[in-house]
């Protein structure tokens, strides 16, 4: 059975945090280490938040001994902007205590990753730059990675290295994924994958070895990590490709019940400017036409690549989203999401090929949701019709909405929801500059 982040040491990250790497773990399974919010029918969702510089992007939060740090980059279609940042912030109000210092990033556009560390520094991946930063923000080194291109994610392995990788939307490129000593910031190797890559890689931490996955435009491929050297394993791969469709590709993966899941048409209309762009994001957005097939979640057995699965959660044509399925490993629950035609619902995994619909909304979720496992709270966001953002608080098993309440955000952010430090999280409108904190009242 897949291990799950929540309940393990988290290995390498600092220990005294509820929310020290994006995703809650290396698997990206977005399940809160901490304790759930546990709503009563007298409680009500509320909301502050603070609005950032114009031109800068608000990816996200980690925090360490009860500090609420955010970082994030400059917001894509800036030709002559590009910097990372961080910011330490009061966790109630939102306001700035201290500030790292401008940080390099190749010139690309593009929103980064965060982790800290179990020595207390903090290590931010923006463009092709990584960064080791103190708790109280004083660069301390910074990596130029082997690619000059943006790159997504940045994950520790099970012997303290880290691992990243560029997204390439060109179908005629392949991505490259970095091994790098984080306590150094040197290099240790880099591995050509078998084609272009976008979505955020999940590390499947096991006996036989740390289990790589990532997807191209039409498959889903497994590397192996161990003693400091990266290979793809020959034996594992699988298709997510439907003859006749008109497909786009995969975004991040997960994994659990000795499964991977991830789901297709992910390429919605803005994402090819801003990737298609050299440096990454610095040309002004355009609207390209979406694919017309309607969103689908996969499933790859990671014992038997053969053994797959494809659910179609809601037909509708047209489908989009940027983020990945949750799935629910304790209760064999799958949540899903179409953004493009606000569509969300959960199903009941019963075994290859066995799905049970448990509920289905109007919701038009457009982050990367996180569950609470003691409570079974699920948090999204809804983008209404007029482009208004609400955040959700859902029951996951019955479908049943616990409280709403309006953010004050407007369009799909895709981005993500933070776990805080009491009954309260944390997202972002990402290149709208809007930080929120969301909270039991």
């Amino acid at each position: 059975m897949t291990q799950q982040d929540y309940q393990s040491a988290l290995q390498g990250y600092y220990q005294h945090s509820t929310c020290a790497t994006e995703y809650g773990g290396v698997r990206r399974q977005k399940h809160a280490r901490s304790s759930g919010l546990n709503i009563q029918p007298s409680e009500t969702l509320k909301v502050t938040s603070r609005r950032f510089a114009k031109g800068k992007w608000v990816v996200g939060t980690v925090n360490a001994d009860n500090r609420l740090f955010v970082f994030g980059g400059s917001v894509p279609s800036q030709p002559d902007v590009s910097i990372g940042w961080v910011e330490e912030v009061d966790p109630i109000t939102l306001e700035t205590i201290r500030q790292s210092p401008e940080l390099t990033t190749g010139g690309h556009n593009w929103c980064g990753g965060a982790a800290v560390l179990a020595d207390g520094t903090i290590i931010t991946g923006v463009g092709n730059r990584v960064h080791k930063l103190s708790l109280d923000l004083k660069l301390i080194n910074e990596l130029e990675l082997p690619v000059d291109h943006a790159h997504n994610g940045i994950s520790l392995l099970s012997d303290g290295m880290m691992i990243t990788r560029n997204l390439e939307h060109d179908h005629n490129k392949a991505s490259v994924f970095t091994i790098f000593d984080p306590n150094t910031l040197k290099v240790i190797k880099t591995v050509e994958f078998l084609g272009a890559s976008i979505g955020r890689f999940c590390v499947d931490l096991t006996p036989e070895g740390d289990y790589v996955y990532a997807t191209t435009p039409t498959h889903i491929h497994r590397l192996i990590y161990k003693d400091q050297n990266l290979a793809l394993d020959e034996n594992w791969s699988a298709s997510y490709d439907l003859p006749g469709e008109d497909q786009s590709f995969a975004w991040c993966n997960t994994v659990g019940d000795d499964s991977v899941w991830f789901m297709d048409m992910g390429d919605t209309p803005p994402v090819e400017t801003i990737m298609r762009a050299y440096p990454v994001g610095t040309k002004p957005l355009a609207f390209s036409k979406p694919c017309s097939a309607p969103v689908r979640v996969h499933r790859v057995s990671t014992t038997d690549s053969s053994s797959t699965d494809v659910l179609t959660p809601f037909d509708l044509p047209n489908g989009g989203h940027n983020s990945s399925p949750l799935y629910v490993q304790d209760k064999k629950i799958l949540l899903t999401f179409d953004t493009n035609n606000r569509k969300t619902g959960a199903w009941r995994f019963s075994g290859p090929g066995d799905f049970e619909e448990l509920w289905v909304h109007d919701i038009g979720n457009s982050n990367q949701v996180f569950y609470y496992p003691d409570t079974g709270e699920v948090v999204l966001d809804d983008v209404l019709e007029d482009n208004n953002v609400d955040t959700v608080l859902i029951d996951i098993e019955t479908g049943e909405e616990k409280s709403r309440v309006a953010t004050g955000a407007r369009y799909a952010a895709a981005m993500a929801f933070y776990p805080g430090l009491d009954r309260d999280f944390y997202s972002t409108s990402g290149p709208h500059g809007l930080l929120y904190r969301v909270f039991v009242s």
